[in-house]
């Protein structure tokens, strides 16, 4: 129903669709591109109950993220679901992390013990947010760390730091296992974490770090390096040795030298403008 995303779709017109039965046209809102006809459709969903729930399994299979969002949110609200499969394929497979998240922070309410070996295991997800929608998914279901270990992860997944520093060396493995996060901030606070450790295995970390694409993270391996065991005459080498992020110089001067125009190659101009932009390509080059 193309109506779906009109800008003329109204409340009342949620109203209707909710005194119809209209599941499906319903859960379609749920994608709409205004935020407070999306809301009305959800609290729609919620009124019809239980009888909305198949509906709300098949949009799991949307391909709108808004959907299946949604979905899940409506899904949060229903206690004793017939099956948590669904749920769980989707933070196993989903590419979208807001829709694992929300799958995450689901099973927490779900109030049933299957979701608990699937949510701890997702402590040690590379994404924070993840990580952060497990431990509170966890915590609703009422699931204690049996080992320190576990207390670690869920520390660490709530990036309460300060508790994560005070297990010393048996917080190094954990912290090392997610140095991968994409969050420069959250590898920042590991690297110092690990800096402060400083124990045989930690001492990996910092030669990683030191060539880490973020400038803030490079530079607190920097701070870090001499409890990692590296040596100062080492680290302008490992900082060198970094990805860089600026624009290419070559590249850019090959483009230019290329595109130009037909009329300043045959001036002859193009040359000087591309070695122009080579060094102007370098000095623009990250160097933080």
């Amino acid at each position: 129903m193309t109506w779906l995303n009109a800008p003329s779709l109204s409340v009342s017109d949620i109203d209707r669709l909710q005194q119809n039965g209209d599941i499906p046209a319903i859960i379609r809102i749920l994608g709409h591109k205004d935020p407070v006809l999306r809301l009305h459709a959800a609290e729609a969903l919620g009124n019809l109950g239980n009888k909305a729930i198949p509906f709300l399994f098949d949009a799991l299979h949307s391909a709108s993220g808004m959907v299946k969002i949604g979905a899940i949110t409506e899904l949060n609200t229903i206690r004793d679901l017939p099956t948590l499969e669904p749920l769980i394929r989707i933070l196993q497979k989903d590419p979208v992390t807001e829709v694992r998240l929300a799958a995450s922070l689901a099973l927490g309410e779900t109030g049933s013990p299957e979701a608990i070996p699937v949510l701890v295991r997702l402590l040690n997800d590379e994404s924070r947010y993840i990580r952060y929608g497990a431990a509170e998914g966890l915590v609703k279901l009422g699931w204690q760390p049996e080992t320190d270990a576990e207390r670690i992860c869920q520390l660490i997944a709530f990036q309460d730091w300060e508790s994560v520093r005070k297990y010393g060396a048996a917080a190094t493995r954990p912290l090392m296992d997610i140095f991968r996060d994409s969050d420069p901030a959250t590898r920042s606070a590991i690297v110092s974490i690990l800096g402060e450790i400083g124990d045989t295995h930690s001492q990996t970390a910092c030669p990683t770090a030191l060539k880490d694409r973020d400038p803030t993270v490079r530079w607190k391996a920097v701070l870090a390096s001499m409890n990692c065991g590296v040596s100062s005459s080492r680290l302008p080498l490992m900082l060198a040795a970094r990805e860089r992020t600026g624009p290419n110089p070559y590249a850019a001067a090959i483009l230019n030298f290329l595109f130009l125009g037909i009329g300043y190659n045959y001036l002859g101009i193009t040359a000087v403008l591309a070695v122009h932009t080579f060094y102007l390509a370098r000095r623009m080059a990250d160097s933080s």
